[in-house]
C-alpha cells in the first residue's frame, strides 16, 4: 500500500476541498481523485462523502485518519532522528583502543569529539588488540585502534594502516644495565625483571627462544604504569617510544642499546569489520586518529 495515498487522503480531509488539497501535495485534480479512488479500492470501504459542495469523512474514515496521522508524525521523527544522526547531533559508537592508541591518542581524539559532539554516545574499550579483535567479531565495537599483528585470521576485517611506531628498551639511569659500556644482548635480560604490554604471541615465541623463558614478569597494558616502574625500580620496560617521549622522565629513563630478534617496530592501525557501514561517528574517528598519529609523524617522532 502506497503511502503517498494516505497523504492524498489526510491533505483532503485537513483541507476540506480537492482544490486545496491538491494544492499542497503538488497534485493535479484529476490525479488526486484518481489516488483516492485507489485508496479506498484497496480499503474496500469509501472515506470521502461528497454532497451540496462540501468533502465529509465517512463514518469509515476517523480511525483511518487517526492511524494516519500517527503514521505521518513517526515518519517525521524517524526524518529528524536521521538529519541528527547524520550531523552527529545523537547516534552511538563503540571504540576499543590498544594500549598504546590509548596512551597517545585517546585522550586528544575524544577530546575533539565532545567538543565538537557532545550528544554523541561513545562506549571505549580499553584492552590489548587481540581481545578488541574478539570483541570487533561479536559486533560489540564498531571500531578499533591497535595492532594487527596479534591475530592472524583477518579476513574479515578491513585494515588503515597508521604510521609504525619504535619499539624502545628502557630502564632507569641507576639500572646497573644503563651504566654498563657498549651494547648489549637480549640474554643480559635474563634474570631481571622486565615488563612489557600483551605482545603478540608471535613476538613473545622470539623473544623467549632466546633464552629469556620468563618474559616478560609483569605485563600491563597501562603505559604509565610501566613507565613509572621503569623509572621507579629496576623494572626494564619494553615500550613504544612516542609513549617515552610523551610520558617519560627524560632525567630518569635511558633507552638501552640492545638488538632484537624481530621488527623493532610497532605496527598501529584502524580495524572494522569489512562490509560494515560505518556511519558518520566512524568515518569521524577514522579522520581524527588518522590527523593524531599524522601530527606525531611530522614532528619526528615515528620511523
Amino acid at each position: 500500500m502506497n503511502l503517498r495515498k494516505f497523504a492524498h487522503f489526510l491533505a483532503v480531509v485537513e483541507n476540506r476541498s480537492f482544490r486545496k488539497a491538491s494544492e499542497a501535495v503538488h497534485l493535479s485534480q484529476p490525479a488526486l481523485s484518481r489516488s483516492l479512488k485507489s485508496l479506498e479500492d484497496e480499503l474496500g470501504i469509501p472515506l470521502l462523502d461528497r454532497a451540496y459542495g462540501r468533502i465529509v469523512p465517512t463514518a469509515y474514515s476517523k480511525p483511518i485518519v487517526d492511524h494516519i496521522r500517527r503514521m505521518t508524525a513517526e515518519a517525521r521523527a524517524l526524518e529528524e532522528s536521521v538529519r541528527r544522526i547524520k550531523g552527529l547531533e545523537e547516534g552511538e559508537i563503540g571504540i576499543g583502543f590498544g594500549p598504546f592508541a590509548a596512551v597517545t591518542a585517546l585522550g586528544p581524539v575524544m577530546r575533539d569529539m565532545v567538543s565538537r559532539y557532545p550528544k554523541l554516545r561513545v562506549r571505549i574499550e580499553i584492552a590489548n588488540s587481540g581481545l578488541l579483535l574478539e570483541l570487533l567479531k561479536q559486533d560489540r565495537l564498531d571500531l578499533v585502534v591497535g595492532d594487527s599483528r596479534y591475530q592472524t585470521e583477518l579476513e574479515n576485517v578491513a585494515i588503515i594502516k597508521l604510521p609504525k611506531q619504535l619499539i624502545a628498551v628502557v630502564a632507569s639511569r641507576d639500572n646497573e644495565l644503563a651504566r654498563r659500556p657498549g651494547r648489549l644482548s637480549l640474554a643480559d635480560l635474563k634474570d631481571r625483571s622486565t615488563g612489557s604490554p600483551t605482545l603478540p604471541g608471535e613476538l613473545l615465541q622470539m623473544i623467549r627462544g632466546q633464552g629469556l623463558a620468563e618474559f616478560p614478569t609483569v605485563t600491563c597494558d597501562d603505559m604509565r604504569v610501566l613507565l613509572e616502574l621503569a623509572e621507579n625500580t629496576q623494572l626494564i620496560a619494553l615500550v613504544p617510544q612516542l609513549v617515552v617521549d610523551d610520558l617519560g622522565d627524560r632525567d630518569a629513563l635511558v633507552a638501552l642499546r640492545m638488538p632484537m630478534p624481530f621488527d623493532r617496530y610497532a605496527h598501529p592501525c584502524i580495524m572494522h569489520t569489512k562490509g560494515r557501514t560505518l556511519g558518520p561517528a566512524g568515518n569521524l574517528l577514522i579522520e581524527l586518529v588518522s590527523e593524531r598519529f599524522g601530527a606525531v609523524r611530522a614532528k619526528g617522532r615515528l620511523g
